[in-house]
């Protein structure tokens, strides 16, 4: 049952990269640019320059990180001191904000790494779709060969 979910996945990534391959050789979408509009700057826009605001902040970043890890310790520390009943849903958060923790850092990575190289907004939301797609595909791929 496992291999034929198995050849399944295999021949679905084989489909992204003969689609993937194609886009790339074919003419030239990348380039287009809609006309700019007159309407001025957006509500969106605003929020979005103030979050870019705080994203150039090291100490935003530090105080992040220190969040992020004090409670990964403590959920940790939880998950093997802590009573019996606490023990694995300790341990399935941990694991689960880890795994999140580790997905948002790539794929925003990737949006950021985007957007400073001069990559339009939506081309660096694109292949931060593509990078989250690929880590779908390896985590249901894990998924099988574990069952």
């Amino acid at each position: 049952m496992s291999n034929t979910y198995l050849a399944s996945m295999a021949l679905m990534g084989a489909l992204v990269v003969a689609v993937v391959t194609w886009m790339v050789r074919g003419r030239g979408w990348y380039h287009y640019s809609p006309g700019s509009s007159t309407s001025g700057r957006s509500p969106t826009s605003d929020r979005e320059s103030r979050f870019e605001t705080y994203a150039d902040q090291p100490m935003v970043w530090v105080g992040a990180f220190a969040v992020l890890v004090v409670g990964l310790l403590v959920g940790v520390v939880a998950s093997i001191s802590g009573p019996v009943e606490t023990q694995s849903i300790a341990g399935l958060a941990v694991a689960v904000v880890g795994g999140a923790g580790l997905c948002g850092y790539l794929l925003f990575g990737v949006y950021l790494s985007a957007t400073r190289r001069g990559h339009p907004r939506s081309l660096a939301v694109a292949e931060s779709a593509t990078v989250a797609g690929v880590l779908f595909l390896i985590a249901v791929g894990f998924q099988l060969v574990g069952a």
